[in-house]
């Protein structure tokens, strides 16, 4: 449970601020902007598997992976980013980083709702691109965020192929998450001898009402704003 929460909050943080930042920026009509959205949406339709391999052998290897050359090149030593102490992180890093594009696309399309004219009215006025954003488009898109929470909220709860991925023969403790728990309950997996079927429907139903009172709570927080568009 706690490391599910770290991924829902944590994760979802991160996620949520980048996913914003980029779509802010690419409809700010800079130069290149469908390139740039088709590069970052691009681990999307990557599978998942794929783009865990992917980090696990080219980014995160001790002997030749990408970070490893980047400290060695500033005089440090090999560091175990699988290892026990720092696995968490790095499948949390790779899991955000095939997430941003998704919600990203989802922040756009709220933005290039909002019309231009409210933007144009509050330059005129003397706000700043600060000003801007707090006052006008965060309010205007509290819809979309409540949105995006839910979908996060689903993908944090259902958390699977990630922690397989990162740790594929014994689930480590570091990166296991309740449903797979479930499945190491219904299934069988390491230290468990014994199958339990109820038990994995009981945490099934479980995570079906965390996920139902994420949701009751994100739209008693985030409630539509009063201003029409």
């Amino acid at each position: 449970m706690k490391n599910m929460v770290m991924i829902w909050l944590v994760g979802g943080i991160i996620t949520m601020c980048l996913s914003m930042l980029m779509a802010v920026i690419l409809t700010s009509g800079i130069r290149g902007a469908k390139f740039f959205k088709a590069a970052i949406y691009m681990p999307n339709i990557i599978s998942a598997v794929a783009l865990a391999t992917m980090w696990i052998q080219y980014v995160f290897n001790y002997d030749y992976g990408l970070l490893n050359q980047i400290v060695k090149a500033f005089g440090g030593e090999n560091v175990r980013w699988l290892g026990t102490d720092l696995i968490f992180w790095a499948m949390m890093i790779a899991f955000i980083f095939g997430s941003v594009g998704y919600y990203m696309l989802i922040f756009i399309s709220g933005i290039e709702g909002i019309p231009q004219d409210l933007y144009e009215a509050a330059t005129i006025d003397g706000a700043n691109i600060f000003d801007r954003f707090f006052q006008i488009t965060l309010p205007l898109l509290k819809g979309v965020i409540r949105t995006c929470v839910t979908f996060w909220s689903i993908n944090a709860t259902t958390f699977f192929l990630w922690t397989k991925m990162f740790s594929p023969i014994n689930t480590e403790t570091a990166t296991i998450v309740p449903v797979v728990y479930l499945y190491d309950t219904v299934f069988g997996g390491k230290g468990v001898v014994e199958r339990d079927a109820g038990a994995g429907a009981a945490v099934g139903v479980v995570l079906t009402l965390i996920i139902i009172a994420v949701y009751v709570i994100t739209n008693l927080i985030l409630k539509d704003s009063d201003l029409e568009y």
